[in-house]
């Protein structure tokens, strides 16, 4: 299998848009609730996925698009892999790949994950994030802040 990771593109955006709402729509509702989620992916995502499309990579396998990360400065500020691509090794190459990025001009890097995302903390922890805390609850919604430093790098957790 071949991975090819590169910068977004204009002609991504339906792509990056219909993967956002499609994992959403898949994966959040245990935690953001059926009328989180259909808010969200009516409008919401589009616009997220549009106004930082210029901080966004991703990666396509054999012309597919199937993963993307959008970071800020030293923050991995979404990622997502087609639910199709889930549990093959496709994230944790991907935020390998972010890392490496990053660490090459920040010594921490941090992301932030609703409390109820369970998989995906047990996917950060897995690759060596810590939970660093708490973060101060919103509309009932607790999110946790992670964080790597370089020394970190590489490492993962049992």
């Amino acid at each position: 299998m071949e991975f090819n990771i590169r910068k977004a593109e204009p002609n991504d955006l339906n792509s990056l848009q219909d993967l956002a709402r499609h994992t959403i729509d898949l994966n959040y509702r245990s935690f953001l609730g059926n009328a989180g989620v259909d808010w969200f992916i009516s409008g919401p995502s589009d616009e997220y996925m549009l106004e930082n499309l210029r901080d966004c990579v991703v990666m396509e396998i054999e012309g597919q698009l199937v993963a993307f990360s959008v970071c800020s400065g030293n923050v991995i500020d979404m990622m997502m892999v087609r639910s199709e691509h889930h549990r093959k090794g496709i994230g944790s190459y991907m935020l390998r790949v972010v890392e490496t990025a990053l660490f090459q001009y920040f010594d921490a890097l941090e992301l932030e994950s609703f409390e109820g995302n369970r998989k995906a903390n047990a996917f950060y922890r897995k690759n060596g994030w810590k939970k660093e805390k708490m973060l101060e609850e919103v509309e009932g919604l607790r999110k946790f802040r992670f964080i790597k430093h370089q020394s970190e790098k590489g490492k993962m957790s049992a």
